[in-house]
Order: structure tokens, then sequence, then C-alpha cells
């Protein structure tokens, strides 16, 4: 079940969405192999620190993040990855690493410019058994996400 938190959210930001429930499924592939899409569709939120701020980079379940490409798009001095201690309780009450990329957070987001072409991407929806499938368009609109040119890189 989405945590009530988020549904209101989605709700409140007109922020259309399917939902659906599917086994387990942790690693970001396994979300996909559960959901039956490609990973390319999956929007991973990864935390980052841009000069001591945080903020979610959104790449498909294929990529990680390139952090140079996110410091140089967003004049950062300084892109990391964010240790979890820095964002401990940050997502509350999704379950750790099941938070969709939406605003509820505070932070800004910043998205693969190649994900952000998509028709539509599927997200966690607060928990490891929920997933939102949200068209990208609006999300891009309801969110205020910031497209980064090849801000995912493939891991091969």
């Amino acid at each position: 079940m989405i945590p009530e938190p988020i549904d209101r959210y989605l709700k409140q930001h007109h922020l259309a969405y399917e939902h659906s429930v599917h086994v387990r499924a942790v690693p970001a592939q396994r979300l996909a192999a559960a959901e039956h899409v490609s990973g390319e569709r999956i929007a991973k939120p990864v935390v980052v620190d841009l000069d001591g701020k945080l903020a979610l980079a959104v790449v498909s379940a294929t990529q990680r993040v390139d952090l140079e490409a996110l410091r140089r798009a967003t004049g950062a001095a300084r892109a990391a990855l964010a240790p979890e201690t820095a964002f401990s309780g940050k997502f509350t009450p999704c379950e750790v690493g099941a938070e969709p990329p939406l605003g509820i957070f505070g932070m800004p987001i910043y998205v693969d410019d190649e994900l952000a072409h998509e028709a539509w991407i599927v997200v966690r929806g607060g928990t490891h058994e929920d997933a939102l499938r949200l068209d990208t368009a609006a999300w891009l609109r309801a969110e205020h996400v910031v497209p980064v040119e090849r801000l995912g890189l493939h891991p091969f």
C-alpha cells in the first residue's frame, strides 16, 4: 500500500498515476522485472550532495549517475553521492531505498535527459512492493524536474 502522505501529495499536485503491487523487489532491475518493463523506464532516484545541499539525481535502472555531468549542469563546485547518514529519516514514511522522486521531500530533482524523453516512467511507491506509473511530461512539470544531458552512465 502506498504510504498515505505520498498518495495525498500526488493527489494534491494533480499528478495522475497507475498503482501496481508486485513481489518484493529491492534492486531497481528487479523492480523492472517485477513490473514487466524495461529497466530503461524505471526511474531510480539517487541522493546526491551538491555543495552541501541534498538533491535527487534520477537515472534509469540500467544506469549510474555521472556526478561530473551533474556538477557541470548545476554549476556546483562539488557533486558527490550522499552518505546514508546525510539523509536518514528524510524520506519518512517510505521504506529505505523505496522513495519516489517527488518534491514532497524538499529536494531539487534532476533527471537524465534520455529518461525525460520516455512517454511514461515507473517509480517506487514508498515500499518495495508498490510501483507507480507516471506520465513523464506531467511528472517533469509538476515536480519542476530539471533534465540533465548524459546524467546517466551505462555501467559497461
